[in-house]
């Protein structure tokens, strides 16, 4: 495989289509693993819900420690053979690609116990870190153009819908087919579900570009201990980019939020509103093709509307869609509704639900794209792959914190784990009560509370232009002192530094006289 550095491509319908697979791991990958894991070693394997819960949540903490090495290593991967090779980027996406194994042989039923699980789920989280923190830098190093960049992010949306359609179709016919509590239903499940992650990132290394090492500014590492040390520095830096934090916090509640959901998901459809697992993907499908359809209308919202009134729609959405279901599930826990009348209710929430979640999953992606630019206007340098593992960081340990949260509501709850025929186990009234108020507090709240946080982000396309015709000013050789003042003005909101200490006149990041301060 060669690989595509060096030449300003054209970006086609089939880059688009190419580039939007690697969205089907979030979708497709995630969602089972995620909502299925803890199920299943709490039930088919013996394990205690702490320990399933452990599991999943310490491997993600780990991987959060990955994630800014992903980025650190990737923005310097040119300084290796191999790297110049393969990519500094998409290297990292096709090592990905052998690891997907993992997945369906953490659904085997094995006497090996906790370390056997334990180190599947890791190496299963490296893989998919691997890739989210290439797949985003990606999109900034293939072209400039905000329109480019918004189909490349839409299309990634696009196909992550279409894997969760596609994963709730499986899910219907693997638990339908070979029983619901049947080891063997989950294990080809995710055996499938791998195979389809693995042709995705083949087609997106396949069908991406990269920036040549000339194009990129190489700073010099003398020592393991220097690496170290820049590696820390350029992380903890990017939390000085004021766009970057205010985009940050937005996103990180919702996906706390969304993290709650997938932890509690399968046990609230089991144990709260008693729907049969295969039932539960069936009904899923009408809200999975909602999805696929619905990212055209949230693209066009974002142009129409802009960024803040579409935001606290797909936020206070999701939080009415999560009340409406502790609505039917309360109905189930006092008597006054019944499994039929929840199974009618459940995939018209869920369409509802996938409209305003596809919302909240789409438009920080946009403003995320131009987050890297801000940051070249305060240090002249490209740190995309940093600036992307920061934002996974925090991503994963917010979905570790609500893993771990789970697992202690769980234990409180008095839930009994089994070893196989879990139908024959009655669980304490309390268990389902808890899942109620896992799902309000930790989903319905955090949507509701990034709805407010998003108040304070400015970025946006018009100002993104303005941006990056002052940094092109500059790095040709404009004067700092010749700026507009209106467009001084808008340089040190969004970066929250004084326009006279933008363009390297400051000590963000790791510093080694590799680049010059702007005149």
């Amino acid at each position: 495989m060669t690989n595509k550095i060096g030449k300003k491509r054209k970006i086609t319908f089939w880059t688009r289509l190419g580039f939007g697979m690697g969205g089907m791991l979030n979708s497709g990958a995630l969602s089972f693993t995620h909502s299925y894991m803890v199920l299943f070693l709490s039930t088919e394997c013996g394990l205690s819900a702490g320990e399933a819960a452990l599991i999943s949540s310490f491997a993600i903490y780990l991987n959060a420690i990955l994630c800014p090495l992903m980025g650190f290593v990737a923005d310097n991967f040119y300084a290796t053979k191999v790297g110049r090779i393969f990519g500094r980027r998409r290297f990292w996406i096709l090592l990905a690609i052998p690891m997907m194994i993992a997945e369906p042989l953490i659904f085997v039923a094995t006497p090996f116990g906790f370390p056997y699980y334990f180190a599947l789920y890791l190496i299963y989280n490296v893989a998919y870190t691997f890739c989210t923190a290439n797949l985003s830098p990606l999109t900034i190093e293939m072209t400039d153009d905000f329109k480019e960049r918004t189909y490349l992010t839409g299309y990634k949306h696009l196909f992550g819908n279409a894997a969760g359609f596609l994963m709730a179709a499986l899910v219907g016919f693997g638990f339908g087919t070979f029983g619901e509590t049947n080891p063997f239903s989950y294990f080809i499940i995710a055996s499938i579900n791998a195979s389809v992650m693995a042709i995705s990132l083949l087609c997106v290394y396949l069908s991406t570009w990269e920036h040549t090492p000339e194009e990129v500014a190489q700073e010099k590492i003398e020592s393991v201990g220097e690496g170290i040390k820049k590696f820390f520095i350029d992380v903890v830096s990017t939390f000085r980019n004021k766009s970057f934090r205010k985009v940050l916090y937005a996103q990180v509640s919702t996906k706390l939020a969304a993290a709650c959901w997938s932890a509690c998901l399968s046990f609230f459809i089991v144990y709260c509103l008693q729907i049969p697992k295969s039932y539960e993907s069936v009904m899923e499908m009408p809200g999975k093709v909602v999805a696929i359809v619905c990212t055209a209308i949230w693209v066009a919202l974002m142009a129409k509307k802009g960024f803040h009134k579409s935001w606290y729609l797909a936020n206070v959405g999701c939080a009415a869609c999560i009340i409406a279901y502790n609505y039917f599930a309360f109905g189930q826990i006092n008597g006054t509704s019944t499994v039929a009348i929840a199974m009618i209710a459940y995939p018209i929430i869920f369409a509802i639900w996938k409209f305003f979640y596809v919302g909240f999953q789409y438009l920080p992606d946009v403003l995320l794209n131009y987050i890297p630019d801000v940051d070249e206007l305060i240090t002249l340098r490209r740190r995309e792959g940093i600036y992307s593992s920061a934002q996974q960081l925090c991503q994963q340990i917010a979905q570790a914190v609500a893993v771990n949260a789970w697992a202690i509501v769980l234990a409180a709850s008095g839930f009994i784990q089994t070893a196989g025929n879990s139908d024959a186990v009655t669980q304490p009234a309390t268990v389902p009560l808890y899942i109620c108020g896992y799902m309000l507090i930790g989903c319905a709240g955090f949507f509701l509370l990034a709805a407010v946080l998003a108040r304070g982000i400015k970025i946006d396309k018009e100002q993104c232009d303005i941006l990056c015709d002052e940094i092109k000013r500059v790095k040709e050789g404009g004067k700092m002192a010749d700026v507009q003042p209106e467009v001084k003005a808008l340089c040190e909101e969004l970066s929250g530094f004084k326009y006279e200490d933008c363009f390297a006149h400051n000590n963000v990041g790791f510093q080694d006289g590799s680049v010059t301060p702007a005149e």
